[in-house]
């Protein structure tokens, strides 16, 4: 009975507290829509199952508060595909948090606390993942470079010469 009381109470807080946006840029670059496809990683928990994707819709507001633990989705969802119902964002203790409310194929909803899972992995557009592209050089820097080469006679006049006017085309 309490549980239900509890339910009755604090279900018009949340779901009041919760702003439904369209679109959301989230900080591995990639602008994320409802209906978009979000395909998982692995749980970064020590068992391998997931701390940012969690139970959602009745299942979460029948929790016992406080005892998120439980709402985990288990290792056996790693390397499957989620499709974004929707998205939205609350504060929460003085922070900004966006989640996707999320299906998996069944009729069960879940929750992605997207920036989260991007900086565990937990989703497979992470920022470890995402190689660092080194800067291309500068046409000073590969002047510099050929230049070196003749002074040091690596190369002969000939070859700088040729070389130099690839480059300043």
């Amino acid at each position: 009975m309490k549980r239900i009381a509890w339910l009755i109470f604090i279900f018009p807080v949340y779901a009041l507290a919760q702003h439904k946006i369209d679109e959301y840029k989230a900080s591995n670059g990639v602008i994320y829509h409802p209906g978009d496809t979000v395909k998982l990683g692995m749980g970064s928990a020590p068992d391998g199952s997931f701390r940012y994707l969690t139970f959602g819709g009745w299942y979460e507001l029948a929790s016992p508060p406080g005892n998120n633990s439980n709402n985990n989705v288990g290792r056996g969802y790693a390397n499957t595909n989620v499709i974004i119902k929707k998205i939205v964002t609350m504060k929460w203790k003085g922070t900004q948090i966006t989640k996707f409310v999320v299906g998996g194929g069944n009729i069960t909803n879940y929750n992605l606390q997207i920036e989260e899972a991007i900086q565990t992995c937990e989703i497979k557009d992470c920022i470890k993942n995402q190689a660092v592209q080194p800067a291309a050089p500068s046409l000073a820097d590969e002047l510099a470079k050929l230049n070196k080469l003749y002074k040091d006679s690596v190369i002969t006049k000939e070859e700088y010469d040729s070389a130099k006017k690839k480059l300043l085309k």
